[in-house]
């Protein structure tokens, strides 16, 4: 058997698997699901003080599309397209106190770690939830610049539009920087002229590590009926978007040497194998699960074991 183990910005993590900040990781229940599956660890669906963001996610659509672009209501081929709309974690993140509390407590005891994504509507709110997360424990944040609805919010400057701009994102930074100890990781967005200059701003703002990277959005319309599924534009992603992210990995790797959290075309073991041989450290996997259920991160896990004994690594 392999050793997994790897060190991501001064943490140890059992194996290099966690689970994205998505529908499976919004409640305690789902994050223990992810731990007793075996994951490393999984980031929290973003916290928030955007009350819109808390008002989408009660109103979540989504479709799995095939590679003519209908609608799938049976069994999903890998290379499908991942359509929804949905924004953060619909409770205020005061009330999520007690529960990041109890859900690290709980990852502790079983080898894992449970990061706190945060998405704010002002530098206040970003410092306000950081500083919340730390007190309860959370080991890394993941800073949410790049989720890829907040274009359409009424709140200034929230989610993409940051992302887009490099003196806004490291203007976040700094500002969360300021108010916390623990390791800061960005969550990068493809909808950016070039991932590897906002990368380098917020690593010069004094973040740690990037997600790289969120999906893009997109628009899908029913030919037969000429409306756009799910009511309009969505987020979009899946498998066929890996090699997008890969570049994007390979090229902040080799430019900046920063920790990667490899994000965005994770189906399987294969994938992750990808993106660990182009830089990244950890995986995050999200869409795919939420198809196959958390079991599927066992498989992953074990592929990657498997291959990693069969390589003599």
């Amino acid at each position: 058997m392999a050793n997994l183990k790897v060190n991501f910005c001064g943490i140890e993590f059992k194996n290099p698997v966690i689970v994205s900040s998505i529908e499976p990781t919004n409640s305690v229940d789902n994050l223990k699901k992810c731990i007793d599956a075996g994951a490393a660890g999984a980031v929290v669906k973003t916290l928030t003080d955007i009350p819109s963001m808390h008002a989408l996610t009660k109103h979540s659509r989504y479709a799995i599309l095939n590679e003519e672009g209908r609608i799938i209501k049976g069994k999903v081929p890998r290379h499908f397209t991942f359509y929804s709309r949905s924004g953060y974690a619909k409770e205020d993140y005061r009330d999520w106190a007690a529960w990041l509390k109890e859900i690290q407590a709980y990852a502790q005891k079983n080898g894992a770690h449970i990061l706190t994504s945060i998405g704010a509507g002002s530098l206040k709110g970003w410092q306000e939830i950081s500083r919340m997360a730390q007190d309860c424990g959370a080991p890394m944040l993941e800073l949410n610049l790049g989720c890829p609805h907040p274009t359409q919010m009424t709140e200034a400057r929230a989610g993409v539009l940051i992302c887009q701009d490099p003196e806004a994102s490291a203007e976040v930074v700094a500002a969360v920087k300021a108010v916390v100890d623990i390791p800061i990781m960005v969550k990068l967005s493809p909808e950016a002229a070039n991932l590897t200059v906002i990368a380098q701003s917020v690593q010069q703002a004094g973040a740690r590590a990037v997600t790289v990277n969120s999906r893009f959005t997109g628009f899908c319309v029913d030919i037969h009926t000429g409306a756009p599924y799910i009511g309009g534009p969505a987020g979009v992603g899946g498998p066929w978007v890996k090699p997008i992210t890969l570049r994007w990995v390979h090229d902040i790797h080799s430019k900046l040497g920063m920790a990667i959290a490899g994000s965005n075309g994770i189906y399987d073991w294969r994938d992750a194998v990808e993106f660990i041989m182009s830089g990244a450290t950890i995986m995050q996997v999200g869409s795919v699960l939420m198809l196959k259920g958390h079991q599927w991160l066992g498989k992953v896990i074990e592929g990657i074991d498997q291959f990693l004994d069969e390589k003599g690594y």
